[in-house]
């Protein structure tokens, strides 16, 4: 509904815009057409008298014609046939009252009126109906105030003159018509870019959304068990070891908070930063040892240079993996393979822990963490797979393809 709304609009709009042009033109060529009909129909020395009788009829019928031309839009709206009607009416009733001037009359209005049934129809049918409709009267006048003679002589004339004006009202209803089409084309492409913004800003919002979870959620759960862990030692009058993991909290909340700011400034890695995958998830796995103590073993061979963005989600995969194990494995051991093969990055994270039901992910507590890792690999058009059972361990299997050529600038 909206749309053919639109549609119509635009219609109007440029149908003001041609009749802005083209009504200029057409005004001047009724009051020529007026102007020549005087002069044929009233003897030289008589030319300045002063207006009456037929005269005077003859100019206020001119006067209803230009009327009802400037103001058909409003007067008839879609009832053109009634407007073209009368038109023709008055063209007749002019060929009657000034006989010695209809040669002006018809050839000067008709042409017009046909040119404007073009422009109103836009149907070929209804143009052909319109055009026999004026050239019933142009005959049957002829006929009556000359004959058949005059007929055959001003018949070609007048074709001549309809198929200049309709070869020009084709032309011009193209060019119309394509504007018509640039103005949808238009509106359709801002359309489409509103879409494009929104979907855009969807998709940096769940960005975000797993950018502060990477940091923020993990960074605090971090804390927590590490607190947790200085409480036990406290109750086992275990001082030391409490104010060791206590220099190790404050360590890693520093780095939880630089990460945040990263974040929420929504800044970005410089392009020529160092991207050593291998010594990135080392740090990574450095840091996890001073939350679990779950053994972590980890192979990585990575031969080309990543870009940015993908050195990016295959790090916070990993942080995200770790977290997890971390959180809910209760792991001992667990094994990190990130291997690049035939423009293939394949990622297994394994870990012995107690496992969970797949078929019941969406409704386990914390499996945001699994929500997110699959979102970012959606993101990087990879694949993923996620092999668990309880108390038999977890397996996420990775599979991202290395799109080669991407600028990184524009990542």
């Amino acid at each position: 509904m909206i749309y053919l709304e639109n549609k119509l609009n635009l219609t109007n709009m440029i149908n003001s815009d041609e009749v802005k042009v083209f009504k200029p033109l057409i005004i001047a060529s009724i009051v020529i057409v007026y102007i020549a009909a005087m002069l044929f129909q009233s003897p030289v020395q008589n030319q300045y008298k002063v207006l009456i009788g037929a005269e005077l009829i003859f100019t206020i019928l001119m006067l209803a014609f230009l009327l009802l031309f400037l103001f058909s839009n409003i007067i008839f709206r879609n009832k053109y046939w009634l407007y073209f009607g009368i038109q023709g009416l008055i063209i007749l009733g002019c060929a009657v009252i000034f006989p010695k001037g209809y040669h002006a009359i018809f050839f000067g209005l008709i042409p017009i009126l046909i040119g404007q049934s073009i422009g109103a129809y836009y149907e070929s049918i209804k143009v052909i109906m319109t055009s026999v409709y004026f050239y019933s009267i142009f005959c049957g006048a002829i006929i009556v105030l000359d004959g058949w003679n005059a007929l055959i002589h001003s018949i070609p004339i007048l074709l001549l003159i309809t198929i200049a004006v309709r070869i020009y009202s084709i032309i011009m209803i193209q060019q119309v018509k394509l504007r018509i089409h640039t103005q949808k084309v238009l509106q359709e492409l801002e359309f489409a870019y509103e879409k494009v913004e929104e979907l855009t800003l969807t998709n940096e919002r769940q960005r975000m959304a797993r950018d502060l979870h990477d940091t923020l959620t993990q960074g605090l759960a971090g804390i927590i068990m590490q607190l947790d862990a200085v409480n036990a030692n406290l109750n086992n009058n275990n001082t030391k070891r409490a104010q060791e993991i206590v220099q190790k909290s404050m360590e890693h909340a520093r780095k939880t908070l630089s990460d945040s700011r990263l974040v929420i400034n929504d800044l970005r890695l410089p392009g020529n930063a160092d991207r050593d995958l291998a010594k990135a998830v080392e740090n990574e796995i450095a840091n996890f040892k001073g939350l679990s103590n779950t053994y972590i073993t980890a192979n990585i061979v990575i031969k080309s240079q990543l870009p940015l963005n993908l050195f990016k989600q295959i790090l916070y995969i990993v942080k995200e993996s770790l977290n997890n194990i971390a959180k809910h494995a209760k792991a001992k051991k667990a094994v990190i393979e990130i291997v690049e093969t035939h423009n293939l990055i394949n990622i297994n994270i394994i870990d012995d822990g107690i496992g969970f039901d797949v078929q019941r992910i969406d409704h386990l507590y914390g499996h945001y963490g699994l929500l997110g890792i699959t979102e970012r690999v959606e993101a990087i058009h990879g694949r993923i797979k996620i092999e668990s059972k309880r108390k038999s361990g977890t397996n996420l299997t990775i599979n991202i393809p290395i799109e080669k050529g991407i600028s990184d600038e524009n990542e």
